[in-house]
């Protein structure tokens, strides 16, 4: 009984060993070891007829090679795969495949057959492949067309792009547009180049339409090509129509219409337009982004804001369903668009010499004015225009004069009104000038007094008064914005018996804020207003011809000693002293007597050194 277990024991244990061994076995002859490169699949139209694959051997040496395994599917790219032959030599690189197994290629998609292959091995691979088959490869003759991803124009050169053929067996490109009517063609190798630029096409010129087509030696050594992108699929460039100066550029209100005929990408449609400018040739920036027009081609759009002068770029750029941005041809153009002045401003105003002189700035990027009219006010409310061109005119600046003015009177404030070539007004700013009086008081004092000056955006330093005295000036004093006035104690120096007369002029110290740094210290200079001693004759009220002042004669101030004449009558208007000597004195005495203490009349008669005839008169006490 036991000798019978121990020998069925046996009998399950060698069984079980025999199990695993052909187990194992077979999961050896399922090992992958690195697929062979699928080159080629070519219909064979002679008989006999059938389906050959070529392929390249696997870099790395299979140790225990049991065969290449071919499977196909056909109809239907994605399975069900079934194995159709098995090469059992190492070295072999193809084989043909005839019908039923494999139909025969006849057009049409049900008798598309799918390849791929595998490399077997009997033993354990220690290092499986990341890709245990090869590129799946399908009989279609020819090549499918070529998905084109764009065609954009950079540097009036389209540079074309598309998507790289799925098959192995494509190894060139056939680049075909209608610049020629699609009839010759430039060619790019390798199989992951995917791009063109065409040399030859013009895109200024017209749009250029592209379609590309698959190239393989596969099926034939003279090359066989794949079929050319239809309509549905092509690209053509976006094509940004001629500016005519004329009739689309509006320099008056600064606006250039742009016409351009529609990115064409077959059946699908563009997503946006973009609309975009280079000044300069700075960066291009974006103006508008729009859907596609309802309308008929040519699109519109109108630019506005073009500057003055500048050289103005312009393009447009779609944006296609597959996320690429393709650029149109570039126009350029110079609109001398008409620009109205905005950095203009008076930068000075000044009195030199009785003439007020006016100094404007012009705003450089503005257009030229072809009438300026200076404006002036006596309020700074109603202004009055002045025939007057400036004295001095260049690009940045103008300078006009105005003379023959009440300036020691009044304060004159101007402005300028500039005109363009479109009718364009503008009004500068308004500036006025600055305007200095003295008021004459008893003692030999004056109230020296300022007023005006107004010149926009300024920073304000200080006010400089001076004292003119013939050839001598000297600076009286400086005072703030908001001192008008001072006081002068010593108007003339009576020590010099001169009829020299004595001026003042006050000056505006300041920087104009518009001047670009570093800013120039300006000054803004007032009329000069002078003022004469006049000859005078002091005489005293009254004299006591027995006390210590006993005469009586006339103090004579900036007077000639000539046509002196000095009289003295009583209230009966009875001469009782006269004499035309200015030394001469009277002693209260008349006709040898001693005068009455009473009120005496005097009149004197002389001649200033400023060469007028004065008469003065009064009435003189005498005092016994």
């Amino acid at each position: 009984m036991i000798s019978i277990k121990n020998r069925a024991y046996k009998w399950l244990t060698t069984m079980l060993v025999i199990y695993i061994l052909l187990l194992h076995s077979m999961l050896f002859a399922q090992t992958a070891f690195e697929a062979p490169t699928l080159n080629c699949v070519r219909n064979i139209s002679t008989a006999p007829s059938g389906t050959e694959l070529n392929w390249s051997l696997p870099v790395a040496v299979n140790p225990c090679f049991t065969g290449y395994e071919i499977y196909a599917s056909t109809g239907n790219s994605n399975g069900p795969f079934s194995l159709v032959a098995t090469v059992n030599n190492p070295l072999q690189t193809s084989i043909q495949i005839n019908p039923p197994t494999v139909p025969l290629y006849s057009g049409i998609a049900a008798s598309v057959t799918y390849f791929y292959m595998i490399n077997r091995g009997s033993c354990n691979n220690p290092i499986p492949p990341l890709n245990p088959t090869s590129d799946t490869l399908d009989n279609v003759k020819p090549q499918p067309y070529i998905i084109i991803s764009s065609a954009s124009v950079i540097n009036n050169q389209v540079h074309l792009t598309w998507y790289p053929s799925p098959s192995p067996e494509v190894v060139a490109y056939l680049i075909l547009s209608s610049k020629d009517g699609f009839n010759t063609f430039d060619t790019v190798y390798g199989r992951f180049n995917t791009t063109y630029i065409d040399t030859v096409g013009d895109p200024s010129f017209t749009p250029i339409r592209y379609k590309i087509r698959a190239l393989e030696y596969c099926e034939s050594p003279l090359g066989l090509q794949g079929t050319a992108t239809p309509d549905t699929a092509d690209h053509t460039t976006i094509f940004l129509r001629n500016i005519s100066p004329y009739v689309d550029i509006d320099s008056c209100n600064r606006t250039v219409s742009i016409r351009w005929d529609p990115y064409d990408a077959g059946s699908a449609q563009v997503i946006t337009y973009e609309i975009q400018r280079s000044v300069n040739g700075g960066v291009f920036t974006t103006d508008a982004s729009i859907p596609p027009p309802g309308s008929a081609p040519p699109f519109l759009y109108t630019l506005q804001n073009i500057p003055y002068r500048d050289t103005v770029a312009v393009r447009v750029a779609a944006l296609l369903p597959n996320g690429t941005i393709t650029y149109s041809n570039e126009r350029r153009f110079s609109a001398n668009a008409i620009q109205t002045p905005v950095n203009d401003y008076i930068r000075n105003i000044t009195v030199e010499n009785g003439t007020i002189y006016i100094e404007y700035r012009k705003d450089t990027l503005a257009s030229p004015d072809t009438l300026r009219i200076l404006n002036r006010s006596l309020d700074g409310i109603v202004f009055r225009p002045l025939i007057k061109n400036p004295d001095v005119q260049d690009r940045y600046k103008y300078i006009f004069s105005d003379e023959n003015l009440a300036v020691n009177d009044n304060v004159y404030f101007y402005r300028l009104n500039l005109r363009d070539l479109c009718f364009n007004e503008h009004i500068s700013d308004t500036a006025a000038t600055l305007r200095i009086g003295i008021k004459k008081k008893n003692n030999n004092k004056a109230d020296i007094l300022w007023s005006g000056f107004e010149i926009a955006d300024i920073t304000f330093n200080y006010f400089r008064l001076e004292k003119i005295t013939g050839t001598d000036t000297i600076t009286v004093g400086t005072f703030n914005r908001n001192e008008n006035s001072y006081l002068e104690n010593t108007l003339f120096d009576f020590t010099a018996d001169s009829v020299q007369g004595v001026c003042y002029r006050i000056t505006a110290v300041f920087t104009n804020n518009n001047d670009p740094a570093p800013r120039e210290i300006l000054e803004s200079h007032s009329n000069i207003i002078c003022v004469e001693p006049e000859p005078i004759a002091f005489v005293p009220q009254a004299f006591l011809p027995d006390g210590v002042n006993n005469t009586f004669k006339p103090f004579l101030l900036y007077s000639k000693r000539d046509n002196y004449d000095f009289r003295i009558y009583d209230r009966w208007y009875q001469l009782v002293f006269s004499t035309q000597n200015v030394d001469e004195r009277w002693d209260g005495n008349f006709d040898g007597k001693r005068a009455p203490a009473d009120g005496y009349i005097y009149i004197i008669k002389f001649t200033g050194k400023n060469n007028k005839e004065y008469t003065q008169t009064g009435m003189v006490m005498l005092i016994r």
